[in-house]
């Protein structure tokens, strides 16, 4: 059976208000009632957006239906897991759940066969395919997510975390360029412009050639030194221009504005170029945290014990050091705290390769091992509660994680 988890207090799924849901109204008068897949993939992409993902990681729906099909098909039972195991797949089909949320996405490489019947996480998602249980995994998109992986991690333990570990790399850099030009020359400047590198807009530039165009009057005064384009030297001149308007990133300003000067018909062409202001940052991988205790690395590892209900950690370092700051990574850290290793006492994450402790004791950081699953476990208690607060009528249910190492 599903195994039902009480909620840790300050986590996901009380951390913020619920962002609406919208339900296919058309078909049914009473949203509570009903919901759809695609309600549901619009919820999840909502509060952990799939592009904080890392560029490697396969998040997302993995096994699902056709569009048309997702707008309709009716989701009644959900399951939440942290691996896709033979004793989910099980779990699955007798508790006839429709949607599986598989932290760690089960389809992952390059798959040269499928295995009718196998035991490999994608041999498995097949047969739930068959099965129509869809599988949705949003693995570093949840870890990077605001109350996502690592802030419920460190709010599990008492951390509250005061940012990310490692910021995302900012976005580039974009500006507004702002030209006029006479309506006759205006598609070869533009043309011109978006060649070397503007107009571009969107994630992976979906949209190109992109522009705003506005007729209106320019004025100038040419002395005698002059040959303008349009109009006579020696007079104040009255012309019917267009201002256009394009965006280029920071990295194509010398070429965009090479481009505009060699195709515009006048000697001075006027223009600006607007700084645009920046998205805002949004969350990167891991969490820092102060301990305001100043606490030893035992008494640390102890406090960690004691808050996730766990037998045993590993330590790593001298168990008498104080603590003051920590970074808290989920799941495997690898070496990526390192790059901050100058500012951290401990790092508190799920597991260390020997290689990669190696790499810890050369820059004279301690950690704390929690176990890779005892620290991605809490955040899916917490996606529990928040899909049970969106979703009452679809019963969301924790899976047990599977028991691979037993203490003795």
């Amino acid at each position: 059976m599903a195994k039902r988890i009480k909620p840790f207090k300050n986590t996901l799924g009380a951390a913020r208000k619920q962002p609406p849901v919208r339900y296919a109204m058309e078909e049914y008068d009473d949203p509570s009632i009903i919901a759809t897949l695609q309600n549901i993939l619009d919820y999840l992409q909502s509060v952990i957006p799939p592009h904080l993902a890392e560029p490697w990681d396969k998040v997302g729906l993995l096994v699902g239906p056709r569009q048309e099909v997702r707008d309709r098909q009716q989701i009644r039972h959900i399951l939440i897991a942290l691996d896709l195991t033979p004793a989910v797949r099980d779990q699955c089909l007798s508790e006839s759940i429709d949607l599986l949320i598989c932290y760690h996405p089960p389809i992952f490489k390059s798959l040269d066969r499928l295995c009718v019947q196998g035991d490999t996480p994608a041999d498995l998602a097949m047969e739930l395919a068959q099965n129509k249980v869809w599988i949705y995994s949003p693995h570093t998109a949840l870890d990077a997510a605001s109350f996502g992986t690592n802030d419920v991690l460190a709010q599990a333990l008492g951390l509250p975390p005061r940012g990310s570990l490692i910021l995302r790399q900012p976005a580039l850099k974009h500006l507004k360029l702002v030209t006029f030009v006479p309506e006759n020359h205006l598609e070869e400047l533009a043309a011109a412009v978006f060649d070397a590198g503007a107009g571009k807009i969107g994630k992976f530039s979906r949209y190109t050639q992109c522009s705003f165009r506005t007729p209106g009057t320019g004025t100038f005064f040419g002395d005698d030194s002059t040959s303008p384009a349009v109009g006579t030297r020696g007079r104040m001149e009255f012309v019917r221009e267009i201002r256009f308007e394009t965006i280029l990133p920071e990295t194509h300003v010398q070429e965009v504005v090479a481009a505009l000067r060699r195709v515009h018909p006048y000697e001075e062409p006027a223009y600006d170029l607007l700084v645009m202001q920046p998205e805002k940052v949004e969350p990167g991988m891991g969490r820092i945290a102060d301990v305001r205790t100043q606490e030893t690395l035992a008494s640390l590892a102890q406090r960690c014990k004691q808050k996730l209900g766990l037998k045993s950690v590993q330590v790593l370092g001298d168990e008498k050091r104080r603590i003051k700051t920590v970074g808290i990574v989920a799941g495997s850290c690898g070496t990526m705290p390192l790059q901050r290793a100058a500012e951290l006492d401990c790092v508190i994450t799920g597991e260390l390769k020997h290689h990669d402790m190696l790499a810890f004791q050369a820059a004279g950081l301690s950690a704390i091992m929690l176990g890779h699953a005892a620290s991605e476990m809490p955040v899916l208690s917490s996606l529990v509660t928040r899909l049970t607060a969106a979703f009452p009528i679809c019963n969301p249910a924790l899976a047990k994680p599977a028991t691979i190492l037993r203490q003795r």
